[in-house]
């Protein structure tokens, strides 16, 4: 999906992921922040600048978290690829007087996305919830590579995404409570066999399973996972990985 098809869809991803009161989505990213907060902490030190980068950064929903959890001594920016994402996040950003995070309207498969952070700060890329899960195919290892370049050796990327214990299970509840934004939910929409979500009307988001999502990172570190207690039990409904350890 491209940044028209997302500029269509700014509104009611602002409701339906980051307003949405469904136990699973909000569990999932209760969970998400806190254990991409924590990473970042094991990176970020007192006497070195620090950058976050938050490539796919929506309506702004993880940055302004961790800004409140991490503080203002920290440069933050964020990159969509759809112009009303942006716009949505800089509204948000006015109304809490606050103007310490940089939203662009920029692809970040460009390979030229260096020009925009040549500084020497420590740098954490980023990319959170299923956002590379609607990556074009094609430009996919390019997104990842710009990632992993962006963050340097001294740097940490980090990746969150839908990949939990059981497709089968696990899937109609993190797309179900987002029936308003996607629209429509078909009887073949959740494909087991190619671990993605897709329905006629052009929506269509990938899964991955921890292998693909290591090489991509060029990683061997162990993803932490996403739990969410559903009905008193404990489901593990997606990971965090990283391009290496801090722990």
């Amino acid at each position: 999906m491209d940044g028209d098809a997302w500029n269509g869809m700014s509104s009611e991803y602002d409701d339906n992921v980051e307003g949405n009161f469904d136990p699973v989505i909000s569990g999932y990213l209760s969970e998400e922040i806190k254990i991409t907060s924590n990473l970042c902490k094991k990176i970020i030190r007192p006497d070195v600048r620090s950058t976050i980068i938050d490539m796919g950064s929506g309506t702004g929903r993880v940055l302004f978290a961790l800004r409140s959890i991490l503080g203002t001594s920290i440069s933050y920016f964020g990159l969509d690829v759809s112009q009303s994402m942006i716009q949505l996040s800089k509204n948000k950003q006015s109304d809490m007087k606050d103007r310490d995070i940089s939203f662009l309207n920029y692809d970040a498969t460009n390979p030229a996305i260096d020009e925009l952070f040549d500084d020497d700060s420590i740098k954490i890329t980023m990319c959170m919830y299923n956002t590379v899960g609607v990556i074009d195919v094609t430009k996919r290892q390019q997104f990842f590579d710009n990632m992993i370049r962006l963050a340097g050796k001294n740097g940490l990327v980090l990746i969150s995404a839908f990949n939990g214990d059981n497709f089968s299970f696990i899937a109609p509840k993190m797309y179900v409570p987002m029936k308003k934004m996607i629209k429509q939910i078909d009887d073949d929409s959740f494909d087991e066999g190619k671990l993605a979500f897709k329905n006629k009307l052009g929506y269509y988001s990938q899964w991955f399973t921890k292998n693909q999502l290591l090489d991509l990172l060029r990683s061997n570190v162990t993803p932490i996972p996403i739990d969410v207690s559903l009905n008193k039990h404990v489901h593990t409904f997606g990971h965090i990985f990283s391009n290496r350890s801090v722990l």
